[in-house]
């Protein structure tokens, strides 16, 4: 899991929020404004959010407008001495929780733990995904067809999780780069993905049809649907 915190901390607060990311076995990354927070989240993709609501560059409001069109992560904000109107923007733009700052330790852990506790329940409960002949291991980063492991890289098995994850469902170019490129614009291009989607339908052979749709994304196909948790 991975926190990320947008705000210049005080020693304190650094070493709480390091100390309930230890507990969560959560990664922390750190932004110094707005720009840098939107590129990290876009890149990253985190499980929970931090900002200031006076976020220097891009403000705070505009950040969490941005995010929200691609994805529901838990967004924080914190809130100082005079950035009540900041707040107000933020909360409006799709901000989840509002905190005190200065941040204080039974504060940040009431906010925090909450969306970390969700986010161990939603990777846990996608941890093992079998559908049709298909099983994904998320733990061993393996991918089963008819129980023969596939020999995919790790970019080919995150690609083909996230279509299982979708099975029978259409998944976009722009969602591929978000969640396997980690990536908004063109960094993997249409024929980077095609690449990739190839490589996969030849380790499938029979086990599933990637059935690609033109200008939009890919379609992941199997006799058995949806896919379902394996107990």
């Amino acid at each position: 899991m991975t926190l990320l915190v947008a705000d210049e901390l005080e020693p304190r607060a650094h070493h709480v929020v390091q100390q309930i990311c230890a507990a969560n076995v959560a990664t922390l990354v750190w932004c110094a404004d707005g720009a840098e927070a939107l590129f990290q989240i876009g890149r990253l993709c985190p499980d929970v959010v931090l900002i200031s609501a006076g976020l220097p560059v891009v403000a705070a409001s505009d950040v969490i407008a941005a995010v929200r069109r691609y994805t529901s992560v838990p967004i924080a904000v914190a809130v100082g001495a005079g950035e009540v109107d900041h707040a107000t923007r933020a909360m409006a733009a799709g901000a989840t929780d509002v905190l005190g700052r200065p941040y204080r330790r039974h504060e940040l852990q009431a906010i925090l733990s909450p969306f970390f506790a969700r986010a161990k329940a939603r990777w846990d409960n996608e941890a093992m995904i079998s559908v049709g002949a298909l099983q994904v291991d998320s733990r061993a980063y393996q991918v089963r067809a008819g129980g023969t492991p596939l020999p995919l890289t790790v970019r080919e098995f995150e690609l083909l999780r996230l279509l299982v994850l979708h099975a029978d469902q259409v998944v976009t170019h722009d969602q591929i780069r978000r969640e396997v490129w980690r990536a908004r614009d063109d960094v993997a291009s249409a024929n980077t993905i095609a690449v990739h989607i190839g490589r996969i339908r030849a380790h499938l052979d029979d086990a599933a049809d990637l059935i690609s749709v033109r200008g939009v994304g890919y379609r992941l196909t199997v006799a058995l649907r949806p896919a379902r948790a394996v107990e």
